[in-house]
């Protein structure tokens, strides 16, 4: 394992561990079990961010290596710049129900440690917070997360989708477009009469009375 294969929970971690820190605090400090907690601070010794110190009879410690201080370097230096499109993407998916670090960088294509930092700098810039449980990370949007993800959702209609309109009895009767974006029939207003129909009542009218009138003459008998 290498520096570029840490996560955001590897950061959450690092970013808990204080100078000769005992091994046995991690799990109680991201709420996992001793097993997780082991598990965690194991692989954070294999990518080379951390290292241990065992002084018999006394507790095993935690120290940063040069290289997990150079991630939270990077880290912090990620968090001061400003927002953008990446940053944009991340927050629609979160409130499209995404929690997981894992499940985001999936559907991102985002390799960990990029999310990892990307994550890092919501939270800083509060936009997003987070929670530690059971040897996994939860992300969260917060209001100004929130707010800032609604206000980039745009209804978008696809490029040959725009209805058109047709000029009937003078008037503009939006078309509709078919699903292969050709112009259908025009749509009829509910609650009108139509133009074909408004004919066949004229000329029913029209043959009533011509029948009243033929009848009274004597013509015909109705």
């Amino acid at each position: 394992m290498t520096v570029e294969d840490v996560n955001f929970l590897d950061l959450v971690v690092l970013l808990k561990i204080t100078p000769n820190m005992v091994l046995e605090k991690i799990g109680g400090m991201i709420n996992a079990s001793i097993f997780d907690a082991s598990n965690l601070a194991g692989g954070l010794k294999q990518k080379g961010l951390i290292d241990f110190t065992a002084t018999f009879p006394g507790p095993t410690t935690i120290q940063l290596t040069d290289a997990g201080k150079m991630l939270l370097t990077e880290a912090d230096v990620k968090a001061t710049e400003p927002f953008d499109k990446l940053d944009e993407s991340i927050l629609m998916q979160l409130s499209g129900g995404k929690r997981i670090p894992a499940d985001l960088g999936s559907t991102l294509n985002l390799r960990s440690k990029d999310l990892a930092l990307r994550l890092y700098k919501l939270d800083k810039q509060g936009f997003t917070t987070y929670e530690a449980k059971n040897g996994a990370v939860f992300i969260m949007l917060t209001e100004q997360g929130f707010l800032r993800a609604k206000v980039e959702q745009k209804v978008t209609v696809p490029a040959g989708q725009m209805p058109t309109t047709q000029q009937i009895g003078g008037q503009a009767v939006p078309q509709a477009i078919s699903e292969h974006g050709q112009q259908g029939m025009p749509i009829q207003k509910k609650g009108g009469i139509g133009k074909t129909t408004l004919i066949v009542l004229v000329i029913v009218i029209l043959i009533g009375v011509l029948l009243y009138v033929l009848n009274s003459q004597g013509y015909i008998t109705i």
